[in-house]
């Protein structure tokens, strides 16, 4: 009786590969995804080196002894139990094979120390394994027909404004998929005018959303019910002097706010996964998720240099931002270095510990304001400032500064 060659699903893909080295351009799997650690190995090195010939590699198994032996290399090549017709369908086995096992050892790490919080990141990581594929369509024709629909539609972009029209004029508006920062030093005002522009979204029926990580909640609706209501801020304060009109103003403004839907989160331990959790829940307009600021979130795994942990929270943001279609509008703090020049007009490069959000971000927003540093510039009677907000980034439109009058006493912004 004839000895029938046998391969496991990974021998037969390692077999195929270097076989039939054209195969190479059809190869999908990563080395990790191989159980055996001298297949993992052999993947690496072709990768390495771009090309999977047998000559190669029996050379490299020869001159390094931890790689593959040449006894199995050999074993490999001449066996003749695949095909290269068989080549997807066994890797595709193979993906299936690592998503199950993958999902087992989560799960055990999960059952190990079960947390509301891990719960989260084992949710985020299944999720992840879930998307994993090996036969990707390629997507060309269906971005041609949705800028083709977009072109011929008589119906407007979708871009969803700030309520600024010097500003929409240059930034066309937010679109789903964008990171967007609005960085200033403290207390300039990027607080207040991203508020501003959140009501204005809000009561266009966008879902929003503010995550404050420094300013308790009740603030923040102060905040807003001052600038929606034109009451001083420093009245609402003080409620017990308000009066009957003022009164009546305030509770309307708060019986708006109430309607509007927004999402007023404060969390002084903010991660990322937080706020993908927010960004996936199902909703029939973009979602806009505010976040007040970048420097005061954590990482959802921590290191020890807070520069690098940053970005990749700010990494971690933008790839959010893409895989759900949302809008994030992050805050961010300017360093110090500002302070040391004689134009104090910030730049990219004053961006606080992350030099990684230039890349990441669609649209960067710095703020100035003459009156920050200059006392005697400061309108104490009506207590309007004018704000310079200069575009120093955006991927899809004009750069430039465009100015805005803030009236700091009522924490309302509008145009020049």
């Amino acid at each position: 009786m004839t000895n029938i060659d046998q391969l496991s699903t990974e021998e037969s893909v390692i077999s195929n590969l270097i076989t039939n080295p054209n195969l190479l351009i059809d190869f999908k799997l990563k080395p990790h995804m191989f159980r055996n650690t001298e297949y993992q190995k052999l993947i690496e090195y072709i990768f390495e080196t771009g090309k999977s010939d047998i000559n190669s590699l029996y050379y490299k198994s020869r001159e390094d002894e931890n790689f593959i032996s040449t006894k199995e290399l050999k074993r490999l090549y001449k066996s003749e139990a695949t095909a290269p017709m068989f080549f997807m369908q066994d890797q595709m086995n193979m993906l299936n094979s690592y998503v199950v096992f993958k999902t087992n050892e989560l799960s055990a790490e999960y059952n190990k120390m079960p947390s509301r919080e891990n719960m989260s990141l084992l949710l985020d990581e299944l999720q992840k394994l879930n998307k994993l594929s090996i036969d990707k369509k390629n997507p060309t024709d269906e971005y041609i027909k949705q800028v083709m629909s977009d072109t011929l539609s008589d119906e407007p972009r979708a871009l969803i404004t700030t309520g600024f029209k010097s500003m929409d004029s240059k930034i066309y508006g937010f679109e789903k998929g964008q990171l967007n920062v609005i960085a200033a030093r403290p207390s300039l005002g990027k607080t207040a005018l991203a508020l501003n522009m959140m009501w204005t979204m809000a009561t266009e029926g966008y879902p929003t959303t503010f995550f404050s990580l420094e300013t308790t909640g009740d603030l923040v609706v102060q905040r807003m019910v001052s600038s929606i209501a034109n009451v001083e801020l420093t009245e609402l304060k003080r409620s017990s002097n308000l009066g009957i009109e003022k009164t009546d103003k305030v509770m309307k403004a708060l019986d708006l706010i109430k309607k509007s839907g927004l999402n007023i989160f404060a969390e002084s331990n903010l991660t990322p996964q937080r706020v993908r959790e927010q960004a996936m829940k199902q909703t029939d307009k973009p979602q806009i998720i505010f976040i007040d600021y970048l420097q005061l979130m954590k990482s959802d795994v921590p290191t020890n240099d807070r520069r690098v942990e940053v970005e990749t929270i700010s990494r971690d943001l933008k790839n959010i931002a893409n895989e759900t279609g949302s809008i994030i509008v992050l805050l961010s703090q300017l360093s110090r270095a500002v302070e040391s020049r004689n134009d104090k007009r910030p730049m990219m490069s004053d961006l606080k510990e992350s030099g990684g959000i230039e890349a990441d971000a669609n649209v960067v927003m710095m703020l100035y304001r003459e009156d920050y540093y200059d006392q005697e510039a400061v309108d104490t009677f009506t207590g309007k400032s004018e704000l310079e907000v200069n575009l120093a980034k955006n991927k899809d439109g004009e750069t430039g500064v465009i100015k805005l009058d803030f009236f700091k006493k009522t924490q309302r912004f509008m145009d020049v």
